[in-house]
């Protein structure tokens, strides 16, 4: 199927015509390998054949075409005047004319062409004349077309002989065609003679698509997608040969032309074209194949002058190997400098032994980091050497490493620190030093194999402050459970740092954080949890907030403060606010205490601050790239929403934390944050995803303890209330022996309580209840207090309800819960109704808006049903103040808090103020939906200009 090729045929037919009418000439077929030549010249032929021609004037004779064919190759090269046999013995065997063609000055061609082809007589002047008169007496009686493929793997003698036909073919019936491959370096002049004196030179071009869609109906039997058939052109550039091996491919793979299928066609290559571009490449000169080796190992857009420099070759060199590697169809500038398809990279790789491949990826490392390229770019060629790395190719690869970080993709970075990793002797600090790097990369993605590197660089670094940034650069919040345990490590580092003499001075952080971290992993420890206040007090009265280890030591002690509740809510809460004060919003807070910090203000109840803190946070991971970092504030995130009563908003970025990295490497707050996500919502399922409790050991008792209140929420689920109490009592027992005494971090006599009094055990249920009541009340957070106050007031009956639920809205009315604050202010309507109507009327309107504003949809609806819906139209939702308008509008406009408290003169504390309540009011979690709250409610100003009003004061100002 010959398609796009009518202009090159007309052509051929009109010197073909001419040829006949006694006015011969030479055409010449010229392209890249597979563009179709063969295919054109074989078509003259066909046309020669076909032609039908009366008689010359003057003359009886016939001169239709004599065709004659060869075929050249580069084995038979050797062999003198090869190709004119191939040419001329057909007619000596077959000619009814022979003995007239064979007489005269032609007479010595007969016995050479009837000669054994192996043993040919001795190419002479006398033969090559002789063959040249032969076709002009051919001439005489027919037309001879010579047809010769792959003129340029002809003899030197057929080369010759062909040279002195084509200057005498102007005059007389002959017509010469031949191809010539495009590239080949005997087809460059002057080797081939002949071509010089070509009238026609033929050049076809690549197919259209329209021809890609014929030849896949073609060979395929149905018509393609457009999608396969975009597909095939781009792979193929439209080159015959290609499409045809390609298309035959895909038959024999069974894929048929459907858009579907369009991605697989860039990685077939049929073996029929990469063994044609084998023997295409062996044939090239060493600088051009130095040039494809080259362009191999620098990938799509090349810099020619790295070419060049690369291949060894200097501007000329360079320049004449592309432009013989273009005109074989092997490169294309097309999009810049590169290979043109896969086909061509496989025959490359084929004839490229694998040192030879090293040494280019190294050499070309080299190049590009001398000419200052991207580190990505030399990265990757070091990656894919597997010579032994020198010491400047590993800073190489340190560099790319910290360029991979800051761009957000610290997989990548781990890749050039493990490559860096494989050449660094087993012994050496250089290996230690890289272990800790990686391991500082992975803590990102994979921090329990952090865990691991830090443990094998451990005995090999220098010095104790080594060991203990080593060890402070581990994750302490995740995994969940290691294999391994870090306290003796810690322990011993930390002696070794406190004793050391010649150590720098400002190894104090060094000290804290290592001291943090050692009080965090015994936070089971009972005789550690006394010591907390004593360790307290040592930092004064207003501790140093000014560098990171003070910050982290003071979390973790409020954490041990918080869960032994040797100090007030209210105490706990004002120190965690000023660690928020002093601490940066970023995605590297993950890698601290601080995220304790979250924790300690979600159980004291005073989380104001916290959600535009962790938004920028989460900006900051989500930009970095790191998944961890991502989990663990989604965690953060949801613990502060479950705090703030947003029970649907908290159940998503729980799950959505523990969804963003491997099971495995689910860390403890984001176990915890679904675990009380579970027990709030009554939703024990929702912890199937995470692992096994059992599986390691946790740094702290609260999560064990959390898992078996969850069994027995579960238990009770099954209508096992006598299981249910086992597993809300042996998680009571737990903490307590542990020295956790806080109500509010698993609240096991909370959940006891509530089953006794289901079991109708009224007396135990009192106790319980009385004594966590008690609890609540020392430690003094307002959700807390309240959610006992409940409790109370269902245990002890309706006597005694209004009282307790009043006592409880009142002190909820400090809390930032409004789901406990919505639900109590129901209950409360529902316990008075009958005696107090305009209570209940007052209690249900708040009701109904804070359930509205936090999404307990449940709660709004039994609300409404007791109010009315006339009642419940006329309640209309709060409005902003034009300090929290105003706020808000810069906000929306993407700055920082700290920006917004620069431009209006306040403190930042201020700012976070009006920011929660226009979250709250707005009935949105964070900035993301700040925007979208404000134009539903007709408040978005595009202009940006904030409104005239009351003036911002500092948070405390009246």
């Amino acid at each position: 199927m010959l398609l796009e090729r009518q202009n090159e045929l007309k052509v051929a037919a009109e010197a073909l015509r001419l040829a006949v009418q006694g006015s011969g000439s030479l055409v010449v077929i010229s392209g890249p390998p597979g563009i179709g030549k063969s295919a054109v010249l074989k078509e003259i032929g066909e046309l020669a054949t076909r032609l039908t021609v009366g008689s010359v004037a003057g003359s009886a004779a016939p001169v239709r075409p004599l065709v004659m064919r060869a075929y050249a190759a580069p084995a038979e090269r050797d062999f003198p005047l090869g190709v004119a046999r191939q040419l001329l013995e057909p007619v000596v065997k077959a000619g009814p004319f022979v003995r007239r063609w064979c007489s005269g000055p032609a007479r010595p061609a007969l016995p050479f062409l009837q000669s054994d082809p192996e043993t040919p007589k001795q190419h002479t002047p006398t033969i090559t004349s002789a063959l040249l008169s032969m076709v002009e007496n051919i001439s005489q009686d027919r037309t001879p077309v010579l047809l010769v493929d792959d003129l340029h793997w002809a003899d030197e003698g057929t080369l010759d002989w062909l040279d002195e036909l084509v200057q005498q073919v102007v005059h007389r019936r002959i017509l010469v065609a031949v191809t010539v491959c495009e590239g080949e370096p005997a087809a460059e002049p002057p080797v081939i003679r002949p071509v010089a004196s070509a009238e026609y030179t033929l050049l076809p071009a690549p197919l259209a698509v329209t021809s890609v869609d014929a030849l896949i109906l073609d060979h395929l039997g149905v018509p393609g997608d457009a999608e396969f058939t975009a597909a095939c052109h781009d792979v193929t550039r439209g080159n015959p040969q290609y499409l045809v091996s390609l298309l035959q491919e895909c038959r024999t793979h069974g894929i048929a032309p459907v858009a579907a299928a369009a991605p697989q066609v860039a990685g077939l290559v049929p073996p029929a074209l990469r063994r044609r571009l084998l023997l295409s490449l062996r044939e090239q000169p060493p600088s051009v194949l130095a040039t494809a080796r080259a362009l191999l190992v620098l990938g799509d857009d090349a810099d020619p002058q790295v070419l060049g420099a690369l291949a060894g070759l200097d501007p000329v060199d360079r320049d004449d190997s592309l432009r013989r590697l273009r005109r074989l169809g092997l490169v294309t500038w097309q999009d810049g400098l590169r290979l043109a398809h896969r086909a061509v990279h496989e025959a490359i790789e084929d004839i490229t032994p694998p040192a030879e491949r090293n040494r280019l990826h190294l050499e070309a490392a080299a190049v590009l980091r001398y000419r200052g390229s991207t580190p990505e770019r030399v990265g990757g060629h070091l990656l894919a050497t597997t010579a032994q790395l020198d010491d400047d190719a590993v800073a190489a690869l340190r560099h790319a490493a910290v360029t991979a970080v800051r761009s957000g993709a610290p997989r990548t970075a781990a890749r050039y620190l493990r490559r860096a990793l494989r050449d660094a002797l087993p012994h050496s600090k250089a290996r230690a030093a890289l272990l800790v790097e990686l391991a500082t990369v992975e803590r990102s993605f994979a921090p329990s194999v952090a865990v691991r590197h830090v443990a094998q660089a451990f005995p090999l670094l220098p010095s104790p402050l080594a060991r203990a940034e080593a060890l402070t650069a581990l994750t302490p919040v995740s995994p969940g459970a290691t294999l391994l345990s870090l306290g003796d490590l810690l322990r011993q580092t930390a002696q070794e740092l406190a004793t050391a003499e010649a150590l720098p001075a400002d190894r104090r952080p060094l000290e804290l954080r290592l001291e943090a971290r050692l009080r965090y992993l015994c936070a089971n420890d009972p005789a550690v949890l006394a010591t907390t206040l004593d360790r307290l007090a040592s930092l004064g009265e207003r501790p140093e907030m000014s560098g990171s280890g003070q910050r982290e030591l003071l979390v973790t002690l409020l954490h041990s403060a918080t869960a032994s509740a040797r100090l007030t809510a209210a105490e706990v809460g004002a120190l965690a606010r000023r660690v928020l004060d002093h601490e940066p919003a970023s995605a590297a807070h993950v890698h601290t205490m601080l995220p304790l910090m979250v924790s300690v203000a979600v159980t004291a109840d005073s989380v104001a601050g916290l959600a535009p803190w962790l938004d920028t946070a989460l900006g900051d991971a989500v930009r970095r790239g790191g998944r961890l970092e991502e989990s663990v504030i989604l965690s953060e995130q949801a613990l502060v929403l479950l705090a703030q009563g947003r029970l649907t908003a908290a159940r998503e970025r729980a799950l959505k934390a523990c969804s963003v990295v491997d099971t495995e490497e689910v860390s403890t707050l984001s176990a915890l944050a679904l675990v009380m996500v579970a027990l709030r919502t009554r939703e024990p399922e929702l912890v199937g995803s995470l692992p096994e409790p059992t599986r390691g050991l946790y740094e702290s008792c609260r999560l064990p303890g959390l898992f078996t209140l969850v069994r027995g929420v579960m238990a009770e689920q099954r209508h096992e209330p006598g299981v249910a109490m086992e597993h809300f009592l042996d998680a009571g027992y737990a903490l307590e022996r542990s020295g956790w005494r806080n109500p509010m971090l698993a609240p096991a006599e909370y959940w006891a309580a509530r089953a006794l009094h289901r079991m109708g055990e009224v007396d135990r249920a009192e106790e319980l209840c009385a004594q966590h009541l008690e609890q609540a009340r020392a430690w003094g957070a307002p959700a807390g207090v309240g959610r006992a106050l409940v409790l109370q007031a269902t245990v002890t009956g309706k006597a005694t309800a209004p009282r307790l639920l009043r006592e409880a809205a009142e002190v909820l009315e400090g809390s930032a819960d409004l789901h406990a604050r919505s639900v109590v202010l129901l209950q409360l309507a529902e316990a008075v109704a009958p005696r107090h109507a305009g209570e209940a009327e007052t209690a249900l309107r708040t009701s109904y808006e804070l359930a509205v504003e936090c999404g307990a949809s449940e709660v709004a609806a039994r609300a409404q049903e007791m109010l009315g819906p006339a009642a419940v139209a006329g309640t209309a939702p709060a409005r902003l103040t034009s300090a929290e308008r105003m706020v808000a509008q810069m906000a929306v406009q993407g700055l920082t808090n700290q920006a917004i408290a620069d431009a209006l003169g306040v403190t930042r504390r201020a700012v976070e103020k009006h920011l929660t309540s226009c979250y709250r009011k707005m009935s949105t979690s964070g900035r993301s939906g700040l925007a979208d709250a404000l134009k539903e409610a007709g408040l978005f100003d595009p202009a940006g200009a904030p409104p005239p009003g009351e003036e911002i004061r500092p948070h405390g100002v009246v």
